[in-house]
């Protein structure tokens, strides 16, 4: 069994989005515990809204390339794009930010509101 820690976060429809990322991801894996919302500004101009940001603490049965394909494909099911970024609407973002204990994602020592909900799910 294998231990991940994630970030969700979006910027459009956040709170139908995050509801259902977490369905997408309940149905994949064993949720533990997941953050609170924290609601930040965005990064960079051309992000046009503010985002929801929450952390999950998982378990899976997947190897980190499966396990991080799912993330993916449960993206673009919700509408995740390759020019999401640069239109700076982001449906729903699913980052792998520690897989076993390791913190494999520089989003967690970037940022402080990434710390904040991951720590809270530990």
């Amino acid at each position: 069994m294998n231990a991940a820690l994630v970030m969700l976060g979006s910027n459009s429809q956040a709170e139908e989005n995050l509801s259902q990322a977490f369905k997408k991801l309940s149905a994949n894996f064993d949720i533990i515990k997941q953050s609170s919302i924290l609601i930040t500004k965005p990064f960079g101009k051309h992000y046009v809204h503010n985002f929801h940001n929450m952390a999950l603490n998982l378990f899976t049965n997947e190897n980190l390339d499966v396990t991080k394909a799912i993330f993916k494909r449960i993206e673009k099911e919700l509408g995740r794009i390759p020019e999401s970024k640069k239109s700076g609407i982001i449906p729903i973002d699913i980052d792998l930010i520690s897989w076993n204990e390791t913190i494999i994602h520089k989003d967690y020592e970037r940022f402080e509101f990434v710390r904040k909900c991951i720590d809270e799910v530990k």
